[in-house]
């Protein structure tokens, strides 16, 4: 936000900007339109080497409206944060400005947050979601100083919704990937599933893979984009990941596309027209072709229920439940898939139908055997 200006009954230009969190409006001390632009840029590039000042920023911040506010704090932090941190608090403005419009950061109270919330579970929208909108705006809020009228009124919707992931059973994987390698086009499908079943990766870990990070000698995957940083690893690849990825590097040489720097899973766009310098965007519609076809027999009939709605990160939830069913050892887990705390251990992990068996034949106890061999034997 940045532009001049000539206040009315002056007759100097003026400067109207927002730099690193701060509004400043003050006279060029020109009159002369033609050099107001460059006089302009030159402040402008003055006040970006300034250090914030905190009572300032929060005077500044309070008079701007929440989206303002919040493309502000986004482009304050973005050295600080992620590039998907950055686009998951933009993503938020337009049901944040939707609600409250053109009212100022500091005219907000604890009773807007109320009914913001209401309206939004009004909507359908999830507590997950509504929280998700309201922790921008508290972050928004504490970096102007403003959050403290809060503190003791806010609290966030308890989020009741048992977890939506699964774990598929190996007979269900064994489908999907029959399904998977069925197709040429499939390809890159198959191999971004295959290192989310059976390495554990998320969508955006496998977006940033760049060959670079791929040694198929010593079988080591080097992760350096993640969700957060506590998930860069090095995590050992499987034979299965080995194959996949060796499979894709083949293909990647035909078509000159598998220079160190040039990503595993490339952009693709229309006619084929493939850009390895730039990373695949989604998978998304192959992702669903192979899924529905993989829960259906040759005649149509669903025989695999659970594979119409597989998600794809379902995949590193049946990759940790698959690791914990065969006792690996929590931090081996961590270190593999990425995970820094036990709690999302919980959130992950999920015990199969047979590991559940297992357990209730375990817990039956020896006198009801022993009363079934006297029946058996009676008979």
């Amino acid at each position: 936000m940045a532009h001049t200006y000539k206040p009315k009954g002056r007759k100097s230009y003026y400067l109207d900007c927002v730099i690193n969190g701060v509004r400043y409006r003050e006279s060029l001390k020109t009159t002369d339109w033609r050099k107001a632009p460059e006089l302009a840029r030159e402040r402008i590039k003055q006040l970006e080497k300034r250090a914030p000042d905190p009572a300032k920023r929060s005077k500044s911040y309070g008079s701007l409206d929440v989206k303002a506010a919040i493309e502000s704090y986004a482009k304050e932090r973005r050295a600080q944060v992620s590039k998907r941190m950055v686009e998951y608090w933009k993503e938020h403005i337009p049901a944040l400005s939707g609600f409250f419009k053109t009212t100022k950061l500091r005219s907000i109270t604890p009773a807007h947050l109320s009914e913001y919330q209401a309206k939004r579970l009004d909507a359908g929208r999830s507590p997950k979601t509504i929280n998700g909108e309201t922790a921008t705006l508290r972050q928004v809020l504490k970096h102007a100083r403003l959050w403290y009228r809060f503190v003791e009124d806010y609290k966030p919707i308890p989020n009741t919704a048992p977890p939506v992931g699964k774990a598929l059973t190996e007979d269900e994987q064994a489908r999907l990937f029959e399904v998977s390698q069925s197709r040429a086009d499939w390809l890159i499908a198959h191999t971004a599933a295959t290192l989310a079943f059976y390495c554990g990766m998320r969508a955006c870990e496998l977006k940033a893979l760049r060959w670079k990070h791929v040694d198929l000698v010593a079988n080591l995957l080097d992760i350096r984009r993640s969700k957060t940083r506590a998930g860069w690893r090095t995590p050992t690849l499987n034979e299965v990941c080995k194959t996949a990825l060796a499979n894709l590097y083949r293909k990647a040489q035909e078509i000159k596309a598998a220079e160190p720097e040039h990503f595993v899973l490339p952009w693709h766009g229309r006619n084929q027209k493939i850009d390895p310098t730039r990373p695949i965007t989604s998978w998304r519609s192959a992702w669903r072709s192979i899924r529905r076809k993989a829960a259906c027999n040759d005649e149509g009939e669903v025989i695999y229920p659970n594979l119409l709605t597989v998600r794809f990160h379902d995949g590193r939830h049946t990759a940790v439940t698959t690791l914990c069913e065969k006792g690996v050892p929590d931090w081996v887990i961590q270190a593999q898939v990425g995970h820094v705390a036990p709690e999302m251990m919980k959130t992950y992990s999920h015990v199969r139908r047979q590991a559940l068996n297992q357990a209730a034949a375990a817990l039956e106890p020896a006198y009801t055997q022993q009363s079934q061999e006297v029946k058996e034997t009676i008979n």
